[in-house]
């Protein structure tokens, strides 16, 4: 990638974490349970601790950096857009300690909610249309001399569409606190619009995404104003991947699906991040190593978005 992209991009993502803080500050007013429904669904910018217990490589971290520019005309509007510079990166723990092929995922993300405008209720039901793109800004070949995947500096690029409904529930109590429930259900599917020719027979163009989530906030008595709350999140995501996966069955769920567990608790001393668990296993999301399947058990730091 030339420099002067990359300094752009950079650039973009840390305007985009000054953004994200300060829309999901809980004291800004006029805000729906639409569009608050909208950014509890936008993925959470994280950080771990090294690579965890599994079988990926030794990493120094793994990070996501993915903040939401949330586009929208008025307080009680059914129409919405969010941009997303999505940024993910593995700083391996070897000489140098070296960022090999970082992982960028740009999208727009169109929101729609049927029904009356004044949506001020506890429960929002809307759809969304996402178009994004994901690479790993590299030039060389996709294999290298022995015919293998060059996971070093090989070409990955893909452009998709996501299509899905997004349910929740809030039941808001003043006295014992906050809790809610989201579901979403999705198709994906890549198109083949400007991709690296490689992927074809080895890499799922449609897969079916599912989320739960449920939290809980609860206050706390003697905390200074602010810091009140703590909060214990849990988000269950499921993939299923159709189509041609090298020479894996119709039915093969040890290639076809992908399934992550994360738990996320805040306490009360802390506003904007939190402390996460997460276990997953399926195929290697960061780009090109996607030929590999994973099972990894990490903790880290995670942004707050309740």
């Amino acid at each position: 990638m030339k420099p002067g992209l990359r300094n752009m991009l950079f650039a973009l993502t840390m305007i985009g974490i000054s953004v994200r803080v300060v829309a999901q500050n809980p004291d800004l007013p006029d805000e729906s349970t639409f569009f608050r429904a909208i950014r509890a669904s936008l993925d959470e910018s994280y950080i771990t601790f090294g690579q965890g217990i599994g079988n990926l490589d030794p990493l120094i971290f793994e990070a996501l950096v993915s903040p939401g520019f949330l586009l929208r005309t008025s307080r009680d509007a059914r129409w919405g857009a969010t941009l997303t510079p999505s940024v993910l990166i593995r700083m391996h723990a070897e000489e140098s300690f070296p960022v090999r092929t970082p992982d960028y995922k740009p999208s727009i993300t169109f929101y729609h909610q049927p029904g009356n405008k004044g949506t001020f209720d506890n429960k929002i039901r809307y759809m969304f249309l996402r178009l994004a793109h994901h690479s790993n800004g590299q030039m060389d070949p996709f294999y290298d001399s022995t015919g293998s995947i060059n996971v070093v500096s090989g070409n990955f690029s893909t452009n998709y569409l996501e299509a899905g409904a997004f349910f929740t529930h809030y039941d808001n109590r003043a006295d014992t606190g906050n809790s809610g429930k989201f579901f979403r259900i999705s198709l994906e599917v890549h198109p083949g619009i400007d991709q690296s020719p490689e992927l074809r027979g080895r890499y799922s163009m449609v897969r079916w995404h599912n989320q739960f989530r449920v939290f809980r906030t609860s206050p706390v008595q003697n905390i200074k104003a602010g810091n009140g709350f703590r909060t214990v999140q849990l988000t269950a995501k499921t993939t299923w991947m159709f189509g041609s996966v090298d020479d894996a069955g119709f039915a093969d769920f040890s290639k076809r699906l992908n399934a992550s567990l994360n738990l996320e608790y805040k306490p009360a001393f802390l506003n904007d991040v939190s402390f996460f668990a997460n276990i997953y296993t399926g195929e290697d999301y960061y780009n090109i190593r996607f030929n590999r399947r994973i099972t990894v058990l990490r903790i880290g730091l995670q942004a707050f978005s309740h």
